[in-house]
């Protein structure tokens, strides 16, 4: 096992995280003990070590729950290595079927020990769908004729999770959803059971499974870079996802996953992110203001360009962001807030109102837009 996090057991709620990233896969092609029958999946892949160890960071050095005290942080890699912020090369515990059981069985108890911990979930890998997103550990397809026995039914994980204690789950899926003619042809398919699926009252609260993909869907990632779905991820839990409730800046759950989608379709190639919210409960709690990009657009577009935009907030600490024109908008990074914005036009070919508005520059209302007269 290998735990970047593992605090002792409090009286206290706690928040309990697995995650898991494979990259490389034994027994596909380039692994070391490739196979020549139909895996349904061949390549490598070089995002999910690096996204999985990226997401168990930010836990560890950046959740702040409104409830639990950090907890364990159990971290499954593949290759088997992860490297700290020192620079050192750690060795981690590979993802493959048994050891992944082992982990999944530590998670369970952990979570299992409070009724409002908060239970993490997270992969990055492989992924198929047969109705239910299936993630691909390390030695999937170690068996020509059980070809995923080695591969986690996610909606088995989720509800086998029924009967542990934790309020409140979280379960993110970084992964493809392909559906393949050899999946098609399983009449039945014999997954890695991980947990029992008990019947019984429903003990948890909230409930959050945000999948990358839809069915049939592709997740993207560039080579050895965090993904595009797990950056949106963190970008969403570092502000993009973050409202001002009662003087705090919070995440949500439905907030996080309309993050989520609004970011993954704006960035090239599309890629349209699954959802599964019951409840709607605070997963992060931010020590102030998150730093968000602001816009500023003029109407017509083609005034933008002869425009002295300025931004000055209302809060006393707040200062003045200094903005930069990208294309036909006006952009800068600052504290989400009040602002007031302020348009000139130096030339005298177009006019702005003075002062040009007031605008409440939060997620995810963050671009502003000024209507310009042309000057007579």
């Amino acid at each position: 096992m290998t735990y970047l996090l593992d605090a002792a057991p409090g009286a206290g709620p706690q928040v309990h995280a697995l995650v898991i990233g494979v990259g490389a896969y034994r027994h596909l092609r380039g692994g070391t003990d490739p196979v020549r029958y139909d895996t349904m999946v061949t390549r490598q892949l070089t995002s999910p070590p690096v996204s999985a160890l990226a997401f168990a960071d930010w836990i560890v050095d950046g959740l702040r729950h409104p409830v639990a005290e950090p907890g364990s942080v159990d971290v499954l890699l593949s290759p088997g290595e992860a490297q700290g912020p020192d620079g050192r090369v750690r060795e981690v515990e590979v993802p493959s079927a048994d050891a992944v059981q082992r982990a999944v069985d530590r998670w369970w108890s952990r979570c299992d020990s409070h009724p409002d911990n908060v239970a993490l979930f997270y992969f990055s890998g492989h992924g198929l769908d047969n109705g239910s997103p299936l993630l691909l550990l390390e030695d999937f397809a170690r068996s020509r004729n059980r070809i995923l026995d080695a591969a986690v039914d996610l909606h088995g994980l989720v509800q086998g999770m029924r009967s542990c204690r934790a309020g409140h789950q979280y379960f993110f899926l970084d992964a493809c959803r392909e559906r393949t003619a050899r999946l098609d042809r399983l009449r039945d398919t014999h997954t890695l059971p991980l947990l029992d699926i008990q019947d019984g009252p429903e003990r948890r609260s909230d409930l959050t499974v945000v999948p990358a993909a839809l069915s049939g869907g592709s997740a993207y990632a560039d080579r050895h870079q965090v993904s595009d779905y797990t950056r949106a991820l963190l970008d969403a839990l570092t502000g993009r996802a973050a409202s001002l409730l009662a003087g705090r800046w919070r995440v949500t759950s439905l907030a996080l996953y309309e993050a989520v989608y609004a970011l993954t379709r704006t960035a090239p190639p599309t890629q349209v992110p699954g959802m599964n919210v019951h409840g709607d409960s605070v997963l992060h709690v931010l020590q102030g203001p998150p730093q968000v990009p602001l816009g500023v657009r003029c109407d017509p577009d083609a005034a933008a360009p002869l425009a002295d935009v300025s931004l000055s907030a209302l809060a006393a600490a707040g200062g003045k962001p200094v903005l930069e024109l990208h294309d036909t908008v006006w952009r800068t990074v600052a504290p989400a807030g009040v602002y007031t914005v302020g348009v000139e036009f130096p030339s005298g070919h177009y006019a702005a109102p003075f002062p040009a508005g007031v605008h409440a520059f939060h997620p995810p209302d963050l671009e502003y837009t000024v209507a310009v007269e042309r000057a007579r």
